[in-house]
């Protein structure tokens, strides 16, 4: 007997160790167990009067927790921290912030202002000084939260928090050397989703995109979508490449050599080919998809389309992924020396990341 509440002691004082305090506590009346999250619709850089630079975001509040800070149980307030990350690093530990009620302007005991969008202002970190913000060579990410802090029975309390916030991302980021201004959104987008691969990062995303820049953008969307790690063909076919991405890619029947023994990694390639890829993609992804094309209306310049990619090149057209120009032309690749010298056809690194972040937003 002894034995046993020896031992149901000793569970007691486990389940005491590891559980928090606010747990084995019964919480004051009116403080709930659990808050709402809140969410940052967008963030830009500023700068104070000193001309040291912040981000400021525009953050929701939801109303149970306006409501809550008001209410104030257990003589508590409600408060938000946040984390930070730069580039590729690891998120810091959560910290800053402050009171809420200093930007709903709700303190005091005055009524709970409505839910709505309130500015939040993060300190940069930017390599230990706030002097500067290398805002072309580095992402900053932020991510925030809500705790409410009772004294009701304080200290024996710990913080109630609530879920973390979603991501949101700053900065035209190291991942490329130059980029138009008008890709930059989703580029910016691309990088939040995990969606370009190493082999692009510090590129000039304005320049034509290669065969293994695109396989290793076309696997990388593969294995984020499907959640599963393509494997590659083996033995090896190409005596040109022993890039594993770009033998994913043939096993997975995204292309194919340009013989049967070579792949050639460099060479650049056209709109029509991009089609082509992304449609096979596509297909690896969700193979049982009807991909008919009945009723898509041909190209202007539909003679100018290889035989190979007419179904694909109408396919990504009907779901808006690659589009044609004003007037509906495709531009499949050069037809003239001209063209040729030109570049006319080719797909820009900064185009096919566009189109890899839209066929992922087709395919989720």
């Amino acid at each position: 007997m002894k034995k046993i509440l020896l031992a149901c002691l000793l569970l007691l004082s486990l389940i005491s160790v590891f559980l928090p305090t606010s747990v084995l506590a019964e919480l004051p009346e009116g403080v709930p167990t659990s808050l709402e999250a809140p969410t940052i619709k967008n963030i830009e850089l500023k700068k104070n009067e000193d001309g040291t630079p912040y981000f400021e975001a525009q953050v929701y509040f939801p109303q149970s927790v306006l409501n809550l800070d008001s209410e104030a149980p257990g003589e508590g307030s409600v408060f938000w921290d946040y984390s930070v990350k730069v580039d590729n690093g690891d998120w810091e530990e959560f910290g800053g912030g402050g009171y809420i009620s200093v930007y709903t302007g709700g303190e005091d005991g005055e009524p709970p202002v409505t839910a709505g969008t309130f500015p939040i202002m993060f300190e940069p970190m930017d390599e230990g000084s706030l002097e500067t913000i290398d805002i072309k060579n580095h992402i900053y990410s932020y991510q925030m939260r809500f705790s409410y802090d009772y004294y009701e029975g304080w200290p024996d309390v710990e913080p109630i928090y609530s879920p973390v916030s979603n991501v949101v991302t700053i900065g035209s980021g190291s991942f490329y050397s130059d980029v138009s201004s008008w890709a930059e959104p989703q580029l910016k987008k691309a990088n939040e989703l995990g969606l370009i691969p190493d082999i692009l990062k510090g590129a000039d995303m304005t320049k034509p995109i290669n065969r293994e820049e695109f396989c290793e953008l076309a696997v990388l969307l593969y294995e984020k979508v499907t959640k599963v790690s393509a494997t590659p063909v083996s033995p090896n076919p190409f005596t040109d490449t022993t890039n594993s991405q770009i033998l994913k890619a043939n096993k997975l029947g995204i292309t194919s050599g340009t013989s049967a023994t070579t792949f050639s990694p460099k060479t650049l390639i056209n709109r029509e080919q991009c089609a082509t890829m992304l449609f096979n993609a596509i297909k690896a992804i969700a193979p049982n998809a009807d991909y008919s094309v009945t009723g898509v209306k041909d190209f202007p310049d539909q003679k100018h389309i290889s035989v190979w990619a007419v179904n694909a090149t109408k396919y990504m057209s009907k779901l808006e992924i690659i589009k044609g120009d004003s007037s509906g032309y495709f531009m499949p690749k050069a037809t003239t020396t001209a063209q040729t010298a030109a570049g006319y056809g080719m797909a820009t690194r900064e185009a096919a990341i566009i189109m890899v972040v839209r066929t992922y937003g087709t395919m989720e």
